[in-house]
C-alpha cells in the first residue's frame, strides 16, 4: 500500500493466498541461496524475522537458524553497500517472564530457546559491523488476525461465556495488536535515529488483562465476564495440566498459562514511542477486526 517494493523470503509459503505472489522459498541458513536473492533484489532494507520456536526443545542445535540464520544476514548484508539497515527481530524471552532488564545487555533466559535469541542479539551487537545501519526488536505477546495458539483459544473461551477474572488484581501484561506491531517494526526500519539500539514493542498505553478481556466481551456482545477466586481457577488449571498429560491438545486453561496470566510487566518503551509516535490501533479497534476475522474463519 504503501508503493514500496518488496519481497518476502521464508522456508514456509504465506498462509493467506493474496501475499503468495510476493514470496520466494528460502532458508536463512543456506548462505548461498541468500546471497543470490540479496545480489537480485538489491535490498535496501531488510526486516529480519525468521526463527525456530520451542518452550520445551532440549537441544540449542534446534535453534540453528536463530544464530548461525543471523550470523549469515549479518556477514551479508555487511558485504554489500546497497544495504542502509537490517531490523533483527528478538524475543522477551531473552530474559525469563516478568523480568525487566536492567539494561539491554541484561539477559536472564528461561529456556534454550530465549538463549538463542540472546545469543543472536550478542551477534549483532559484537559483530564488526560497517556498512549498514541496525536495530534490535523484542516484541510482546502478538495478537490479531492470522494468529495461532494460546491467544485463539483466549478469544473462543470467551466468546463461549467461560472465561473468568482471575481475582480482582489489575494485571498489566505487555501485548501488542498485529497492526501496531506491524507499524512500529516499519517506523523503526526506516528511522535514520533509530541505529544500534534496541526497541521493545508493546502496544501504549499498557492495558491490564481485565480490560482486554472486557473489550472482547463487549465486541462479541458476549454475556458479561463473572470474577473468580483464585483458588477457583488454579483448580480448573489443575485440571487442564491433567487434560494435558493425557493427550487432551489445548485445554482452555493449564497452570503454564495461569502463571502468564498473573505475571505482568511494564517494560522500557521510550524510546519506542520516540520513534513511532501515535500507534494506529485502538484496543477497542483490534479487538474488532480480530473478532470480525476469527468470524469469517468460523473460529467463533
Amino acid at each position: 500500500k504503501k508503493g514500496i517494493k518488496f519481497l518476502n523470503l521464508d522456508i514456509e509459503e504465506p498462509r493467506k493466498k493474496q501475499h503468495k505472489e510476493f514470496w520466494d522459498k528460502l532458508d536463512i541458513l543456506d548462505r548461498e541461496s541468500l546471497e543470490k536473492k540479496i545480489q537480485q533484489f538489491h535490498p535496501t532494507h531488510i526486516c529480519h524475522l525468521a526463527a525456530k520456536t520451542g518452550m520445551d526443545i532440549d537441544s540449542i542445535s534446534y535453534f540453528d537458524a536463530n544464530i548461525s540464520g543471523v550470523e549469515n544476514l549479518i556477514k551479508l548484508s555487511n558485504k554489500y553497500k546497497s544495504i542502509d539497515k537490517v531490523l533483527f527481530t528478538s524475543s522477551l524471552l531473552v530474559c525469563e517472564n516478568g523480568y525487566i532488564p536492567k539494561n539491554h545487555d541484561d539477559y536472564c533466559p528461561p529456556n534454550l530457546y530465549g538463549e538463542s535469541k540472546m545469543i543472536g542479539e550478542q551477534l549483532v551487537k559484537d559483530s564488526e559491523i560497517e556498512n549498514f545501519k541496525w536495530s534490535i526488536v523484542r516484541p510482546a505477546s502478538v495478537w490479531g488476525p492470522w494468529f495461532e495458539g494460546g491467544y485463539t483459544t483466549f478469544f473462543q473461551v470467551i466468546s463461549k461465556g467461560l472465561y473468568m477474572h482471575p481475582g480482582r488484581e489489575e494485571i498489566v501484561k505487555p501485548i501488542t495488536y498485529v497492526g501496531n506491531t506491524v507499524e512500529m517494526m516499519f517506523r523503526i526500519m526506516i528511522s535514520d535515529e533509530a541505529n544500534q539500539d534496541v526497541f521493545y514493542l508493546s502496544d501504549y498505553p499498557n492495558v491490564s488483562t481485565r480490560e482486554w478481556s472486557t473489550s472482547i466481551q463487549e465486541s462479541l456482545n458476549g454475556q458479561k465476564i463473572r470474577t473468580a477466586p483464585k483458588a477457583l481457577i488454579k483448580f480448573f488449571a489443575k485440571i487442564g495440566d491433567i487434560l494435558k498429560f493425557f493427550g487432551y491438545a489445548d485445554p482452555p486453561i493449564t497452570s503454564f498459562r495461569l502463571k502468564n496470566m498473573f505475571t505482568g510487566g511494564i517494560y522500557p518503551i521510550e524510546n519506542t514511542k520516540k520513534i513511532c509516535g501515535d500507534l494506529p490501533y485502538s484496543l477497542r479497534k483490534g479487538v474488532d477486526l480480530t473478532v470480525n476475522w476469527l468470524r469469517s474463519q468460523k473460529l467463533i
